[in-house]
């Protein structure tokens, strides 16, 4: 097949380089193989480590060509062959057993035939083998032709291959999210019959797919394909559950925000769940705490005003440094992000409106957080160690009462926000204690 401009063009890393010609020099004739040749032909970076070489080697031979070998899957034919710092994935052409618990086979067959190992693969974009030492391009199942129209394709019969992964489905649709393609109709069409092979998958395997669609350039069309198949029912029931109008608007405006988890995760839940409740679907897909906090934050100071509401947020002053305090100073842009996306989904009439009130909230936080307001209890005048001393009193529950009360007062009054100051509120508020420690 002659090579395409991409490929022969392309530049590849020195150690992937090495290995190879240490393999062909050995009789072992091998192949870059996967999403490193698919990402090459539409011009996509990849990071050295993602070049991953397929070879008639079995595992032992591949241990005995090179000094430093990991075996990090060679039951399954795969070493990770060291050079200097680099890690190179080596793994053995290979036939599959029986699936039987929806994402590893029972059993591996090692064999030489590099059509045959591809066949064993998701999708023919993912199918093609390059030799970058003699700039041979193998592509069985037409992944190039594929790639030029957009479209995803199962290799074989797409209800055989998602029958034996679960993870497939979810792969499916976040590749149309990534890449902006369509499913081939029979692939879209076995998606329905596979999700009881879908819930057999791990929580975590999912939450990686879903968190890498909700960020992708065309999540919306992702999710839209989540919806159409079932996908999203079994996932995020939640918003599947959602009236239609509600649905579509928690399932489009992603695109028009930073591709940020919490943020995005944030606006797809809004209309869904509660704050508290938000935080729960998220960790019930395992996702990160750091992720799920954040997400549920952003849900409680969201405005989810429906058409004619306001959108100019807390007023200034008081409420709007204790809304910022509440949600943190990071969380500010990605609220005012938020807000303008809502502006964006109201009726047209209503948008005009809508818009300049989140433009004169933005610039409303702007010009109160230019003022240098203290925010949280870190940024008080004084600290726990230094009530202790004014009070003369041991550590306690007490001190983190006391730093909030004190908070709340300089939210109130930023000018308290000095020591004479804040030491006088703390006696204050220590004489009226009602059972004080002694």
């Amino acid at each position: 097949m002659r090579v395409p401009a991409a490929l022969a063009r392309a530049t590849f890393p020195a150690p992937v380089l090495s290995v190879l010609r240490r393999l062909g020099e050995a009789g072992h004739r091998s192949w870059l193989v996967g999403g490193a040749v698919r990402d090459l032909l539409l011009h996509r970076p990849r990071e050295a480590q993602d070049f991953d070489v397929a070879t008639p080697a079995t595992p032992a031979e591949v241990t005995a060509l090179f000094q430093r070998v990991i075996p990090t899957g060679i039951d399954h034919g795969t070493v990770t062959v060291l050079v200097g710092k680099a890690k190179v994935e080596v793994t053995t052409f290979r036939g599959e057993g029986e699936y039987v618990d929806g994402r590893r086979p029972e059993s591996v067959v090692f064999h030489e035939d590099l059509t045959e190992d591809l066949a064993r693969r998701d999708f023919t974009i993912n199918a093609m083998a390059f030799d970058p030492l003699s700039h041979e391009l193998r592509d069985p199942f037409r992944g190039r032709e594929d790639l030029r129209r957009r479209l995803l394709r199962a290799v074989g019969d797409p209800r055989a291959r998602f029958a034996e992964d679960g993870l497939r489905a979810m792969r499916a649709v976040r590749f149309a999210a990534q890449l902006g393609y369509d499913l081939h109709g029979r692939t879209r069409a076995a998606i329905p019959g596979a999700l009881d092979v879908v819930r057999r998958v791990s929580t975590e395997r999912i939450a990686e797919e879903l968190t890498r669609l909700v960020v992708a350039p065309h999540a919306e069309h992702g999710l839209d394909l989540m919806r159409r198949t079932g996908l999203l029912a079994v996932v995020v029931p939640a918003v599947a559950a959602l009236p239609a109008a509600e649905q579509r608007h928690s399932l489009t405006g992603l695109e028009a925000l930073p591709p940020e988890p919490e943020l995005r995760f944030a606006w797809l839940l809004h209309r869904a769940v509660s704050p508290a409740a938000g935080a729960d679907v998220l960790f019930g897909l395992r996702m990160a705490r750091r992720v799920a906090e954040a997400t549920s934050s952003l849900l409680r100071l969201h405005a989810c005003p429906r058409a004619g509401a306001a959108l100019d947020g807390p007023a200034p002053g008081a409420p709007l440094r204790r809304w910022l305090a509440a949600g943190g100073r990071e969380r500010w842009r990605p609220l005012v992000s938020l807000r303008s996306v809502e502006a964006g989904s109201l009726p047209i009439r209503a948008r005009p409106r809508a818009r300049r009130e989140v433009r004169a909230f933005d610039w409303t936080v702007e010009a109160e957080l230019a003022r240098g307001p203290a925010l949280s209890i870190g940024e008080l005048a004084l600290d726990g160690l230094a009530l202790m001393e004014i009070v003369g009193a041991d550590s306690g529950t007490w001190v983190g009462e006391a730093l909030r009360h004190l908070l709340d007062c300089v939210l109130e009054d930023p000018s308290a926000n000095s020591t004479e100051a804040l030491a006088a509120l703390a006696r204050d508020w220590w004489a009226r204690r009602a059972d004080p420690v002694r």
